[in-house]
């Protein structure tokens, strides 16, 4: 596999694999294509939480090795450009899609509060139009504390080399505040996710933990390379393991089980950026495809919801009512499952290359990155 992102290396295949592992994984869970995706398939959004620390605080941290300073104003207008032009079209789909379909449903009414919610990413505190915006918002939330917080750090220790040396002692107290946190929460029923599993401040752990690698990566990294062994990826898939014994719903998985999760999946992410594997074709071809996979990350995590939520029942209902496009039979009703993974990738690619590359393409036109990788990695 790729060694770590380096100055003039080119896209990290193996952070784009692990991303496609995390979409993979949430697909899986929303279009129910087994029990066990079902099951397991929420733990994606984790790996992302991950993955994003691990890039977006990697990103910053190269910008002050560099050049000493963060710039806020670019990073954030960088940040705006990748996030808002998608989601915003996006959200104006999915309300006009709502409108067409159920509109004329008497007693109809359009969903207001629930669209402000999405589109002003408050979702991971108020319910939204969507039910996978909730986890954008905490990652929006984060890109603008983290920034403001490592300039804090350089404010206070202006002096030292290496201002952000109490990384790990912040990111240790977020996770036991996070913890107890959902320890002490109280939902009115087991699906009342916005009392212990989406608001921002219980899910802050996971991406602090993503920030702690990066910062180990940039600054200690002779720390990493003495732990990044297979051993660490057997003790990633052992921490894992409360994913799938228990639903998300137990106490036990949303309180210290998901802090073994992000656990689990920062050992992997250390193991996969130091470990090179032998590229044969046994191994190439199906990194490569998940690879590409990833590149499209973050517009299949997008339109997957409209696809599966939306699209298919509607298709679902014409088929079984007219008998239009096709007459609906019990192997399709086995198979939309899978298939609605399937379109979900292919309209996030689709969308991607309608909307999301060519404004990414406009950004680094008119605010390019301070830092190469910056637009190697595409963030």
């Amino acid at each position: 596999m790729d060694s770590p992102p380096k100055k003039g290396s080119d896209r990290s295949k193996v952070l784009d694999a692990l991303r496609a592992v995390a979409i993979l994984l949430v697909l899986g869970r929303h279009a129910n294509v087994s029990v066990v995706s079902t099951r397991i398939g929420w733990c994606g959004v984790d790996l992302f939480f991950v993955i994003s620390g691990f890039l977006i605080s990697g990103l910053l941290f190269q910008e002050y090795k560099r050049f000493g300073d963060i710039h806020l104003k670019t990073f954030w207008l960088r940040r705006g450009l990748k996030i808002y032009p998608a989601f915003y079209v996006y959200t104006l789909v999915l309300a006009v899609t709502s409108l067409l379909m159920f509109g004329g449903i008497p007693g109809y009414k359009f969903p207001v509060r629930p669209l402000l919610m999405d589109a002003t990413f408050l979702c991971s505190y108020f319910q939204g139009l969507s039910g996978h915006t909730w986890s954008l918002a905490v990652e929006e939330h984060f890109y603008f504390v983290l920034p403001l917080f490592l300039v804090v750090l350089m404010k206070l220790r202006a002096k030292r080399e290496d201002p952000f040396t109490s990384i790990p002692t912040v990111f240790l107290v977020i996770a036991i505040a996070s913890l107890l946190l959902r320890m002490i929460a109280r939902p009115a029923s087991p699906r009342d996710y916005y009392s212990y599993l989406f608001p921002t401040h219980l899910r802050m752990d996971g991406l602090f933990c993503g920030v702690m690698i990066g910062y180990l990566f940039h600054f200690k990294p002779q720390y990493l390379l003495r732990v990044a062994s297979w051993p660490l990826l057997i003790a990633g898939g052992i921490l894992l393991t409360p994913v799938y014994f228990f639903e998300i719903e137990n106490w036990n998985l949303y309180t210290w089980g998901l802090t073994c999760a992000y656990l689990g999946f920062a050992c992997i992410l250390i193991w996969a950026i130091h470990v090179p594997l032998q590229m044969r074709r046994i191994v190439a071809w199906p990194l490569n495809l998940l690879a590409r996979i990833g590149f499209y990350s973050y517009s299949i995590y997008l339109w997957h919801w409209i696809v599966i939520f939306y699209f298919r029942p509607y298709i679902r209902y014409l088929c079984i009512t007219t008998g239009s496009p096709l007459v609906w039979s019990s192997a399709l009703e086995s198979r939309q499952w899978p298939l609605s993974g399937v379109f979900s990738i292919l309209m996030g690619i689709a969308m991607a290359a309608v909307v999301e590359q060519p404004v990414l393409r406009l950004r680094d036109r008119w605010f390019p990155s301070r830092t190469r990788q910056a637009n190697l990695v595409h963030l």
